[in-house]
C-alpha cells in the first residue's frame, strides 16, 4: 500500500510538472495527467498481479515438493525434524518426543516442514487479484492529491504549486501513518518519506525540463 501510494503521488506530480512545460494549457495538462494515471493504475495492477502470482506458484511448488518428499522418503524428513530441534538446543530424548508428535499427523507434519525448513506460512500466501486491486486502488489514492488542483484552478503554475504542496503534505501523512505498523518515531518517518519523495519529484521535474529543452 505504501509503495503504491508513494508511486501514485510521485509519478503523477513529476509527470504533470514535466508535461506542463510543453502543454501550457490546463486542459491539455489535465488530459495528459488523466491518461498517465489510467496507464499507471493498469501497470501497477498487472505488475502486482503477475509478481504475486509468480510468488504464489513458487510457494505452492515448494509445498508440493515437501509433501512428495514426506510420502517418498519419510526417514529423511524425520531426520530433518531432529536436526531442526537439535539446532534449537533440544536433547535426543526431546527430539524424539517432537518427532513422534509431529509425524503422527501428515497435515501437521507438512505444515511444520513448510514453515520450519522452507520458511513459508501456507496461510499467508497472497492472493494475486487482491494484491493487484489493493495496489491499483492505492496508486489511484496517491494520484488524487497531485491532479486535484488542476480540476479546481485555471492557472497551470498555480496548480503545480498547490499540487507539489499537496503531494509533500500527503507524503508526510503517509510517513506518519505507516508508523502504526513499523513503530518507528513518527516525525522521523514523516520527514524521511517527504525527503525521498521530494528527491524523486525533483528528479522527474528536472528531467522534464531537460527533455522539454530539446523541443524549443
Amino acid at each position: 500500500i505504501v509503495y503504491a501510494i508513494d508511486t501514485g503521488l510521485v509519478t503523477t506530480v513529476s509527470f504533470l510538472a514535466g508535461v506542463s512545460i510543453s502543454l501550457v494549457t490546463r486542459d491539455k495538462v489535465l488530459l495528459a495527467g488523466l491518461i498517465q494515471i489510467i496507464a499507471g493504475t493498469l501497470a501497477i495492477f498487472f505488475g502486482s498481479y503477475i509478481s504475486t502470482k509468480a510468488q504464489k506458484h513458487f510457494f505452492e511448488h515448494q509445498i508440493e515438493r515437501e509433501k512428495r518428499e514426506i510420502e517418498e522418503d519419510p526417514e529423511k524428513e524425520t531426520q530433518e525434524i531432529r536436526d531442526i530441534f537439535q539446532d534449537l538446543g533440544f536433547n535426543k530424548e526431546e527430539q524424539e518426543i517432537a518427532v513422534r508428535r509431529i509425524t503422527r499427523d501428515k497435515e501437521s507434519w507438512l505444515r511444520f516442514m513448510v514453515q520450519e525448513e522452507i520458511g513459508i506460512s501456507p496461510g499467508l500466501i497472497d492472493n494475486p487479484y487482491e494484491i493487484g486491486l489493493v495496489s491499483a486502488f492505492s496508486f489511484l489514492l496517491g494520484a488524487v492529491p497531485a491532479i486535484l488542483p488542476f480540476f479546481l484552478f485555471e492557472n497551470v503554475n498555480q496548480d503545480l504549486f498547490i499540487s507539489a504542496v499537496s503531494v509533500l503534505t500527503f507524503l508526510f501523512i503517509l510517513g506518519i501513518a505507516k508508523t502504526r505498523i513499523t513503530k518507528v518515531y513518527w516525525l522521523k518517518s514523516g520527514i524521511e518519506t517527504v525527503f525521498i519523495g521530494a528527491i524523486s519529484c525533483g528528479g522527474g521535474f528536472f528531467l522534464g525540463r531537460i527533455v522539454a529543452g530539446f523541443f524549443h
